[in-house]
């Protein structure tokens, strides 16, 4: 993906993209939350329809220069504006001035053509002109990204800040209409198989699932122990092959982390999917939608994960009518001659309002808490003061612990946390 994006080659995949979130999850990016300031027009934005991972690739290297070349410390606001009437969504990142900067402002617009040049690098030791091979390429990518998306990015020296703006015409996601989303359920005859080694993640798949409308004799949550991960595969062939009238919706975790400290081991649950794919005879794949969860969604992780499934989704907070609009659209696309796959409205509703209560206490704080001790073992050993061999096994704790962290990431309480682990 990254040698299509460089060359401009790379097709940008239409989504569901909640930029809402995406803000307030990249924003704080190695450093304190109470640094930064999101502004909102209007507030909320609406769901937009984009190449979300072109989307953080843009906003997470604006972030980065502002806290890299912009006062230590120093305040730092994202300005997020949709235009209704233009279609356009326009951001903008603006930081308090580093060191250098009265040299960038005395250049001009210079400086500006500079930063998005290949290879260079404006804050090298005070050295306007010197150049980088191994940075200075970030700007130039960002650049690139958005030219894919028919969008500009331009940078700002002023004398009292730096002003980063990204301009895209974009269109708002309304997948038909909000009422048909509200009320979509799987229809009949669909059995949901979910695996996920984390305990937290499969009661959230289950309820996952009811969300869609699919009650739990139909469910299949696999994950619990190393047999039912390193058997997945298998199984669901043979499921398949056993039900040959009935489609097949399919979630599978990326890390599926078995074995113990001395005999660690983790399976790419995407590709398991590819496996399982490939040994299926087209009609019986055609009457599956196999989708890859995870934490991880950097534009290369989105490209692997689309190129062995069907598509990708990210770990967020569970809402029944969430759960909806990101499995409407997907089954719709998998699925387009299948009807609406509509219930009575009425009853969704007030089976929505009831889980969404339930969803509040799905996670208790102690199994937070035991992942936390599983992790603490880890790192603290009788003199041993080095991870060492360890650090794989560690890895996949605390990738395991943001997965469940941004599952339950309601009001962006566990943004620093979540943060702290991907730096």
């Amino acid at each position: 993906m990254a040698r299509d994006v460089i060359h401009e080659m790379y097709v940008p995949r239409l989504e569901r993209m909640d930029i809402n979130y995406i803000l307030q999850q990249t924003r704080g990016f190695r450093a304190d939350s109470s640094q930064f300031a999101l502004v909102c027009r209007p507030s909320p934005l609406p769901v937009l329809l984009s190449d979300q991972g072109l989307f953080k690739c843009i906003y997470g290297n604006a972030i980065r220069n502002a806290i890299k070349y912009g006062e230590h410390g120093g305040k730092i606001t994202t300005e997020a504006t949709y235009d209704e009437d233009t279609g356009t969504f326009e951001l903008r990142v603006i930081n308090l001035p580093g060191p250098g900067h009265e040299k960038l402002v005395a250049m001009g617009s210079r400086a500006s053509e500079l930063v998005f040049s290949h290879g260079t690098r404006l804050h090298k030791d005070s050295d306007l002109g010197r150049r980088s091979h191994s940075a200075g390429d970030g700007a130039w990518i960002m650049r690139k990204c958005a030219n894919i998306l028919n969008g500009t990015v331009e940078i700002m020296f002023e004398e009292d800040r730096t002003i980063f703006q990204f301009r895209v015409p974009v269109e708002i996601h309304n997948s038909p209409s909000s009422g048909d989303v509200g009320a979509f359920h799987l229809p009949q005859g669909v059995w949901c198989i979910g695996i996920d080694d984390s305990k937290i993640q499969r009661k959230l798949l289950r309820r996952f699932f009811q969300h869609a409308g699919v009650r739990e004799p139909y469910q299949v949550i696999l994950g619990q122990n190393p047999e039912e991960i390193s058997g997945f595969v298998e199984f669901v062939v043979d499921f398949v092959n056993r039900h040959p009238r009935d489609r097949f919706f399919l979630i599978a975790d990326e890390n599926l982390e078995m074995g113990n400290i001395a005999n660690h081991e983790t399976i790419s649950g995407s590709e398991c999917i590819k496996q399982i794919r490939s040994a299926l005879d087209p009609e019986q794949e055609s009457r599956m939608l196999a989708l890859v969860r995870s934490a991880n969604d950097s534009p290369q992780d989105l490209a692997l994960y689309q190129s062995r499934a069907h598509g990708y989704m990210p770990k967020v907070p569970l809402r029944g009518l969430s759960v909806r609009e990101t499995v409407f659209p997907l089954w719709k696309e998998r699925f387009p001659n299948l009807g609406e796959n509509l219930a009575d409205s009425g009853r969704m509703s007030r089976i929505a309002s009831i889980e969404n209560l339930r969803d509040l206490t799905l996670i208790s704080p102690a199994e937070i808490l035991a992942s936390l001790e599983q992790i603490d073992s880890l790192c603290v050993r009788k003199n041993d003061s080095s991870v060492g061999d360890r650090w794989p096994v560690l890895w996949d704790k605390l990738h395991q612990l943001k997965g469940d962290l941004l599952s339950v990431n309601i009001d962006d309480k566990f943004a620093t946390t979540t943060n702290l682990i991907e730096s």
